[in-house]
């Protein structure tokens, strides 16, 4: 058992919640599917991109957005009846909680583990075997170009 089946099996006692279910049946599929070879080189890389992608929209970002949408009055009705006080704390906190997944949530590795696979892509949708001689320089590679990015966090 894998650390995403336990997840999974600590979540599916939440499935009674509007939207809960579809996901976990989502995250089931898209594991099974990895794990019976359906799964092609191409769709991993976007698979991973959407995990976490440092320079767009992904998942993570989606879920904390989400809980910013939950804990404001405005787009979740069940809070509207809270004390003001509470409701802009519970607002706030939102607010935080979707800033701070923005600014500090790594998502660098996802992203460059697709890049990677890209780079040993065939045809036929799988990986090319790879040896530690030509890993380490492609590492290398890897980090002299993030180096060298405007687009990453200094």
């Amino acid at each position: 058992m894998t650390a995403l089946d336990d997840t999974l099996d600590d979540l599916a006692g939440f499935d009674w919640l509007p939207g809960i279910a579809l996901i976990l049946e989502g995250l089931r599929t898209i594991r099974d599917t990895a794990a019976n070879g359906q799964l092609t080189a191409d769709a991993t890389q976007t698979l991973l991109v959407l995990a976490a992608n440092p320079h767009g929209p992904d998942l993570t970002e989606a879920l904390a957005h989400l809980a910013q949408d939950l804990t404001n009055p405005t787009t979740n009705q069940a809070l509207t009846g809270l004390p003001d006080d509470v409701a802009k704390k519970v607002q706030h906190l939102g607010e935080l909680h979707a800033y701070e997944t923005a600014e500090y949530t790594p998502r660098d590795n996802p992203n460059e583990a697709a890049g990677l696979i890209s780079q040993h892509d065939t045809p036929e949708g799988r990986c090319e075997a790879m040896d530690d001689a030509a890993r380490k320089e492609l590492s290398r590679k890897n980090a002299e170009k993030n180096k060298q990015s405007s687009n990453r966090p200094r």
